[in-house]
């Protein structure tokens, strides 16, 4: 049996994680000296509320090497194989501490470990790891799962509407938007996940606006294709993103679309008030 590992920059819950039958290794988030892990010590909610009355802007970080270990291990003495989906390299230093416990774990067990790459986060990896998940309980053979991983991630995409880039400075983040600083702390950026680096899309001057050319991006890119599935992730925006959700699944005929909190160790760059849209198209 295939066992699917993925880091919580996805923002999958516990239950989603569970109907999946996926494992979940937390990213961290800390405060001064407290460390705290993505969805064990510290929720989406509890985090914002902290990040808003903080003085001081907290620090993140990957999973350590050991939690890897410890996950890979379980699953390899119980006998199955292992595929581990990372959130982009370029953001985190995630794939490394995971490549790094493969490593340690030996060459005689590293063919029954295949580590991803997505090259995104948040709902955009969500949605590439629940079509793994699905395939690995058909049954379906790695090769396959990784083949269409391989064919999903140039074509899945995600774009985020900030409501302040306040916290991308705090953070050190803003080199790669740098075009967007100055006296546009007070726009509503649009970024993008391009090849697996995060970039500025569009200055927009009102909330409204942004939302309304969020919109018109995603249309763009998904009208008239086969296959879509669309995601939407947010930061303390519960009502807001499940109105998007009901409104993009309604106008693109979908069975589903994905909500999602954004996780702490991604929010704290994003910042309260954020939406994004991730989309797979094909055809």
């Amino acid at each position: 049996m295939i066992k699917i590992v993925t880091d919580t920059a996805t923002g999958i819950t516990n239950e989603l994680a569970a109907q999946y039958e996926v494992e979940l290794i937390p990213l961290v988030v800390m405060f001064a000296t407290q460390t705290l892990r993505d969805g064990v010590d510290i929720s989406p909610s509890e985090f914002l509320q902290r990040l808003k009355a903080s003085k001081e802007f907290p620090k993140t970080s990957q999973p350590p090497v050991g939690d890897f270990v410890a996950v890979f291990k379980k699953h390899l003495e119980a006998g199955h194989e292992v595929l581990c989906i990372t959130l982009s390299s370029l953001l985190s230093g995630t794939y490394n501490s995971a490549e790094t416990a493969k490593k340690q774990l030996g060459s005689d067990v590293a063919s029954r470990i295949t580590l991803v790459d997505c090259k995104n986060l948040a709902t955009a990896q969500a949605m590439m790891v629940i079509e793994a998940a699905r395939m690995a309980k058909a049954g379906k053979p790695m090769a396959d799962i990784v083949r269409r991983l391989d064919q999903m991630i140039p074509v899945t995409h995600l774009d985020i509407m900030l409501d302040t880039l306040e916290y991308l400075v705090k953070g050190g983040r803003v080199p790669a938007v740098q075009g967007l600083v100055g006296t546009l702390l007070q726009m509503k950026p649009i970024l993008t996940i391009k090849e697996g680096r995060l970039e500025p899309l569009e200055r927009i001057r009102t909330r409204s606006r942004a939302m309304e050319r969020l919109r018109e991006i995603v249309d763009a890119a998904v009208r008239g294709k086969r296959n879509v599935m669309i995601g939407v992730a947010h930061t303390g925006l519960p009502e807001e993103a499940n109105s998007l959700a009901r409104e993009l699944r309604a106008k693109y005929g979908l069975s589903d679309c994905l909500v999602l909190d954004i996780p702490p160790a991604v929010s704290a760059h994003a910042g309260p008030g954020a939406i994004a849209v991730s989309y797979f198209v094909e055809g």
